[in-house]
């Protein structure tokens, strides 16, 4: 039994999010069936995270211990032609056996993208929340330096299923799984460190900036709370249209109240783009 590392691609406007729920059609579902097609037998796999129903990936992490010889250029190409059109694997990598691409992700990258113009983009319509309405980008960017850092986000924390990444509990989660188990491993690898707790997170970067008829937000941060991307985003955007000035994200996040933040944006606007790993974790010799 083998530990695989996908890198995985999905446009998120056809699934149910992430997580398999039933008959939905999940991102998760649709690749174990691929897997399941490819070598003969049930095999979860694991994210690094759950996206929401709309939510897009260029990167999303995920293992599965799988019970086949192929090399992994062999089962991305395999996998690959029993996939959709709307999710790819990018890329497979064998790891150690203890490895885990939820516990041992040291950090995520988030996009939100907003398209400015009167009329909408038909090319850019599920890849960007449409903005009839100019948004001042200094104004949001001088907000954005208020959030980052350690902090508790609770006021962005949303209090629905909705989630752009959920670090809470995954019903799906396997500390260690047959990979681990089969080599003889039971305790935790040294690389990985301990999870955020409760409503605090680390918020390493917060830009904005305008791209042509863009304006993007990018969040890195060791973690995300449920709604968290979408909601700052919405809070940004309340600057950026005049409604409040850029210290009163400050008031925000010292009220720990999301009655105090803005509403969540649109999935459709959501990227996830990259998940970092320590080094040391993907340094794998079978």
């Amino acid at each position: 039994m083998r530990r695989i590392l996908l890198t995985v691609e999905f446009h998120g406007g056809g699934f149910f999010g992430w997580q398999r729920q039933g008959a939905a059609r999940t991102v998760q579902s649709t690749l174990e069936e691929a897997v399941r097609d490819l070598v003969g037998h049930e095999a979860a796999v694991h994210s690094s995270g759950r996206t929401d129903r709309g939510v897009h990936a260029l990167a999303m992490a995920a293992h599965v211990d799988l019970d086949s010889r192929l090399d992994p250029a062999s089962i991305m190409m395999a996998l690959n032609a029993r996939l959709p059109q709307d999710c790819k694997v990018r890329r497979a990598q064998e790891v150690d056996p203890r490895f885990h691409a939820r516990f041992d992700a040291h950090s995520k990258l988030y996009r939100y993208s907003f398209v400015l113009g009167r009329s909408p983009s038909p090319l850019l319509a599920d890849r960007a929340c449409h903005m009839p309405r100019p948004l001042d980008v200094m104004a949001m960017a001088n907000a954005a330096r208020f959030l980052v850092g350690p902090h508790d986000f609770a006021c962005f924390e949303s209090s629905s299923d909705e989630a752009d990444d959920e670090d809470g509990p995954d019903i799906t989660a396997d500390r260690y799984g047959p990979a681990a188990v089969a080599s003889g491993h039971s305790a935790p690898p040294p690389w990985r460190k301990p999870r955020p707790r409760g409503s605090l997170r680390h918020l390493m970067a917060l830009e904005v900036r305008r791209v042509g008829r863009l304006v993007q937000i990018e969040a890195s941060a060791d973690g995300f709370l449920r709604g968290m991307v979408r909601s700052i985003a919405g809070t940004l955007t309340q600057v950026g249209l005049g409604r409040q000035v850029p210290d009163w994200v400050r008031h925000v996040l010292a009220s720990r109240d999301r009655r105090e933040a803005g509403a969540n944006m649109p999935p459709e606007g959501l990227t996830l783009v990259r998940v970092v790993y320590p080094p040391e974790a993907l340094k794998w010799a079978p």
